[in-house]
């Protein structure tokens, strides 16, 4: 029936990503969290991809990305990308990885999931929007934007207070 796997694999991801997406944004805001680590102030969005190699909607959406983040080298933007491919082996230095950016909660709730990215505020660990292969390049640069617009001042309030 299908003869291009492309087309299979957005079917697929057609049909998988808005369950994904109601699943993460009811865990986003379902639960408060306390930081425990301390987050640099320079870097006011961490922009964190759940990807693996096998992954049809990683396969679209990772080359999107990349073509967007030159646009924010200058930026306060630490683009993580959570490798799923072989979990079985690297599985320990994912959860390391998810602590030294101060990511475990988010990690843990999202931890074998791929083809999206989070873009999360690491002073509160709050996922402020979250990135899709439904997305366009400029559609995520402006997410990108509206989220750095949104984590500098609480940046700021922490600095100060």
């Amino acid at each position: 029936m299908f003869k291009n796997p492309i087309v299979l694999i957005a079917i697929f991801a057609a049909l998988a990503v808005p369950p994904l997406l109601r699943t993460l944004s009811s865990n986003a805001s379902a639960d408060p969290v306390v930081k425990t680590i301390a987050v640099e102030d320079e870097q006011p969005v961490i922009a964190a991809m759940f990807y693996s190699n096998w992954c049809g909607a990683c396969q679209i959406l990772d080359p999107r990305i990349e073509a967007v983040k030159p646009a924010f080298a200058d930026h306060a933007v630490d683009f993580v990308k959570f490798d799923f491919s072989y979990a079985m082996v690297r599985g320990k230095a994912l959860e390391e990885q998810a602590m030294d950016k101060g990511l475990p909660n988010i990690y843990a709730k999202n931890k074998g999931r791929t083809g999206f990215m989070l873009l999360i505020d690491p002073a509160t660990e709050t996922v402020m929007d979250i990135i899709t292969i439904r997305d366009s390049k400029e559609t995520i640069a402006a997410k990108l934007e509206r989220s750095l617009s949104r984590a500098l001042p609480v940046q700021q309030q922490a600095a100060t207070g």
